[in-house]
Formats: structure tokens, C-alpha cells, sequence
């Protein structure tokens, strides 16, 4: 955690009375990166609301592969050679292991991110016939997913509040990205030969898939408050500040 020190004192020297966050996770790494605790309220994401309310869940028909280039965060560490290579062997057999499936596959590109590894070479490679879009609304891909698999993204818990079931191929060994797998609401590719039986696990395992539901469940409850009423409570605790001045 050292090696975030700047982070965090560039952090606790933003003026604020008050920092608004989703949950008890983001409300842990604010306190950890030097926000003082009692100005922190838990409001939810109204940026969520629709997806809790409004987005219909429509047939499952395909797999949705998300891709993007790896975290900014951790820019420095991707300079390396080597380290590029891993997450290429990974992608690789991501796209290696949907060959082998029966399944209808859409990428969805990042809009606006240069890819470390292009996707689409990948694609023209293994997965010729596959649909490849960049400015298609994300929500309505998720909605209409079977299985989403992406690396560490906020479209993950996207995905969690639209009740999918998500693999995440792992390129980074110390991640502090939010805890999908320690509530078990994902599944992991930790080394690039397990991804076709993840895959699978994730696909057409019931157990597996059960277990995955459950875990969706305690992600949203233990991570993300106000689920579909965050812009309500926001305006309420906004109110209530301006009250008290």
C-alpha cells in the first residue's frame, strides 16, 4: 500500500466538507487513501439507478467479450515487455477457448482507450464471423448477454447489478480494484490454460452458476447502497447538508 502514498496525500488535501461514495468498499479506500472518515457519506450511484430500474433483461443470446486497454493506474507496470506478453498469452487463449465454443460472441471495444492488444487482430484470427462494436450502448449488450468476460472495469459491476455471470481474465497480481472475487459474485482465469473450463464452469455449471448468483447478491449488498433510489438519497442527503449550514 506505500506505493500509493501520493495518491492518497494528494487525496486528503482535496477541501471538501463532505465526499460522497457508493459503499462501504469505496468508503474504505477513501478512508485508506487519507480521507478523513466523518467526511465520507454513503449515497449509492445514481449513475446505477437505471440499471436497476430500468434496463429490461431480455433473452440471453450471446457472449459478451469486453475489451479494453489495461488500467492507467498502473501505467508504469505495463511498460514492461514481459508483462504485456502475459496479458497477450492470456487474451490469447480467452479467444482460443471461444473458438472452441458454440456460442454466439460480441466484442464491445472501448470507445475512446488505444488497446494494448488489439482485439481485433485477435479476432480476424480465431473469431472471424464475431461482431466487433465500439459506440454501441453498453447497457443494452449487457442486458441481452449470456456471460460477460472482461478485465477489471466498472462494466463488471454493471453486469452484477444486471444479474449476469462474469469471468475476469487476471492480469494483475496485486489489483485494488473492487472485491468481486472475494465475495464470489465472478469467476477468475488465473492462468491463461484454465480458460476454456472457466468459461465453461461459467456457461453451462448450474452448481456453479448458483453460487455465482449468490454472490452477485452479497456484492450489491455489501458494496453498493440504495440500489435504483441512489439519485433519491443523494438529493435527500444534499438537502439535509444545505439544512444544517
Amino acid at each position: 500500500m506505500e506505493k500509493y502514498s501520493n495518491h492518497r496525500k494528494f487525496l486528503s488535501q482535496l477541501i471538501a466538507d463532505k465526499f460522497f461514495v457508493y459503499g462501504n468498499y469505496s468508503k474504505k479506500h477513501s478512508i485508506c487513501d487519507g480521507i478523513p472518515e466523518e467526511q465520507l457519506v454513503i449515497s449509492g450511484c445514481g449513475r446505477y439507478d437505471i440499471l436497476f430500474n430500468d434496463i429490461e433483461k431480455t433473452e440471453e443470446k450471446y457472449i459478451l467479450l469486453l475489451s479494453t486497454r489495461m488500467p492507467k493506474s498502473k501505467f508504469s507496470y505495463f511498460l514492461s515487455n514481459s508483462v504485456i506478453l502475459e496479458w497477450e498469452k492470456m487474451l490469447t487463449s480467452v479467444f482460443v477457448a471461444l473458438e472452441e465454443l458454440n456460442e454466439d460472441v460480441i466484442i464491445k471495444r472501448h470507445p475512446t482507450a488505444i488497446e494494448d492488444i488489439d482485439s481485433q487482430v485477435l479476432a480476424k484470427k480465431f473469431l472471424p464471423d464475431v461482431k466487433i462494436y465500439k459506440n454501441k450502448n453498453t447497457y443494452n449488450l449487457l442486458s441481452k448477454a449470456k456471460l460477460i468476460i472482461s478485465p477489471n472495469s466498472s462494466v463488471i459491476t454493471e453486469a452484477i447489478i444486471l444479474d449476469k455471470p462474469v469471468v475476469i481474465p487476471r492480469y494483475i497480481n496485486d489489483d485494488f480494484g473492487p472485491p468481486y472475487a472475494a465475495t464470489n459474485s465472478v469467476l477468475t482465469i488465473d492462468k491463461p490454460e484454465d480458460a476454456l473450463s472457466v468459461i465453461k464452469k461459467a456457461l453451462y455449471d448450474d452448481k456453479v452458476k448458483a453460487q455465482l448468483k449468490i454472490g452477485r447478491e452479497q456484492f450489491i449488498k455489501e458494496n453498493l447502497e440504495y440500489g435504483g433510489k441512489a439519485t433519491e438519497k443523494t438529493l435527500e442527503l444534499i438537502k439535509d447538508i444545505l439544512k444544517s449550514d
